[in-house]
């Protein structure tokens, strides 16, 4: 299994210096615990930190000059160029939850998997080979969930995982790996500026100050397993007039 771990320059939340991103790290353990052969990649050029994350196991992290442009169609482009594995195509995509960077917003893994057009599994655990070695290998995932709750699937591959927090395979540092790594670069092959997806429309951000202070307050809820589509549709909207989204129901 060929496996892509897309890597980021994060910043920690407490310092405000470069270092690697829990979560990614994550993604590198879980590639290593799959069996899968691999490689970094980083939208951007070389910088100091991408050494970090080779000393948890990756030998070889590949750096896209010229993709701040547009990094999700950097990104998609390599992945499919069959450039980055001489053995064949790429199997798998690996990414942290969210990245620490300062403007990160959590969305690029699941920009990538559209452009590649391959599922995407969010908030994974854990992961096993569900089938023997294959063209298209299956994994059998496991998904963190709200209030510590597990939820169990199946993914064929290629696809794209999207690491948990939670998750436990955190490979050792090794001082040596991260001074032997080896960091090229490739032209990423994007120019202009990063277009809006699908049309968007781009506006100022307005606060809504309430709204953000009852969900940051929130608590209580129950976790509903397997419920009934009417179960679960009035359990959302029953947390929704708890936040003040919804109005409360008439005649109440």
């Amino acid at each position: 299994m060929r496996a892509v771990v897309l890597l980021s320059a994060g910043i920690d939340p407490v310092s405000g210096r470069p270092a690697p991103v829990g979560t990614e790290i994550r993604a590198i353990g879980l590639a290593r615990a799959l069996g899968a052969r691999a490689i970094g990649l980083h939208a951007g050029l070389p910088v100091p930190v991408l050494r970090e994350y080779a000393g948890y196991g990756l030998a070889d992290i590949v750096c896209l000059d010229g993709a701040g442009a547009d990094p999700v169609t950097a990104l998609a482009r390599a992945i499919l160029s069959g450039g980055l594995f001489a053995e064949g195509p790429v199997d798998l995509v690996l990414a942290g939850r969210r990245a620490s960077g300062g403007a990160d917003s959590g969305l690029l893994p699941y920009a990538v998997a559209e452009r590649l057009g391959w599922p995407i599994v969010a908030d994974v655990a854990a992961a096993q080979r569900a089938t023997p070695a294959g063209p298209s290998p299956e994994l059998e995932i496991e998904q963190a969930r709200p209030r510590g709750a597990r939820r169990t699937a199946r993914v064929a591959g290629p696809c794209v995982l999207s690491v948990h927090e939670v998750a436990a395979c955190v490979p050792d540092f090794v001082f040596a790996q991260a001074r032997a790594a080896v960091l090229r670069t490739m032209p990423a092959g994007i120019d202009g500026s990063p277009p809006l997806a699908g049309g968007a429309e781009e506006r100022a951000y307005r606060r809504r100050p309430r709204l953000i202070a009852a969900a940051a307050q929130a608590s209580g809820g129950r976790v509903l397993v397997d419920p009934a589509p009417q179960d679960a549709a009035r359990a959302i909207i029953d947390h929704l007039r708890a936040l003040g989204v919804l109005p409360p129901p008439a005649g109440s």
